[in-house]
């Protein structure tokens, strides 16, 4: 499904060049849980940006179902997020002024193959799938981590992406409300198939990976699959 070419991201700082990736080469399998680990400074987040169209690599392709998005232009780069990506972050990115429904529907609004009635069923039934249903007209504001963070992900989820990214989803999160949402993320994987691309470095989120794929100064120090994630 998406296959990772000698990817390369160097930062220029003055005179010096950091080497964010540094030639990384791996396949991700449609329908995969894919763990991105590493230290702090390994090229995770980097990665994952650079997978979503979030940033652009110095060097190097990403093909995804044989679309090279290096030679896609701006608008198809947008256009390409917007129907096939889906994203989690850890600061869960709600606009504080709407409701959940609303946040939720965001991204379907701005599709043009969505009428007003289909958004409004596929927002409810994601609401209802993360067990949110009952808090849609409340604010942000009046929802506790977890439950904000259970709305941002049905918000990337509402259009049924081809592949869900989760940059460090619980890092401001508690170990309850950690396990619950990665608990949602494993019951998304295996009801609907849901690719899912997530960084980490917490060592207990591994039990929910089906293969880890570990950095090291920008580089795959490690690619294995998981036997406690499946």
């Amino acid at each position: 499904m998406i296959e990772i070419s000698e990817l390369r991201r160097i930062y220029r700082m003055g005179d010096v060049e950091v080497k964010a990736l540094d030639g990384v080469t791996i396949d991700i399998i449609k329908g995969e849980f894919l763990g991105i680990m590493g230290a702090s400074g390994s090229g995770k987040t980097t990665l994952l940006h650079l997978l979503g169209l979030l940033d652009d690599p110095t060097t190097g392709r990403i093909v995804i179902e044989g679309t090279d998005l290096c030679n896609l232009t701006d608008y198809e780069k947008t256009m390409f997020r917007l129907y096939k990506f889906g994203y989690v972050f850890q600061d869960y990115a709600l606009v504080p002024d709407l409701t959940v429904m609303e946040n939720v529907s965001l991204p379907a609004m701005l599709r043009k193959d969505r009428d007003d009635q289909k958004i409004l069923d596929d927002s409810h039934d994601i609401l209802k799938k993360i067990g949110l249903f009952d808090r849609r007209d409340h604010l942000p504001r009046e929802l506790s981590g977890g439950q904000q963070q259970r709305v941002s992900i049905a918000r990337a989820m509402v259009n049924k992406p081809d592949i869900l990214f989760a940059d460090e989803p619980c890092a401001n999160l508690d170990s309850e409300n950690s396990r619950m949402v990665l608990d949602l993320f494993r019951e998304i994987n295996e009801e609907m198939k849901q690719t899912i691309v997530m960084v980490s470095h917490e060592p207990w989120h591994q039990e929910y990976f089906h293969r880890i794929v570990k950095l090291g100064d920008g580089k795959v120090i490690s690619d294995e699959i998981n036997g406690h994630g499946k």
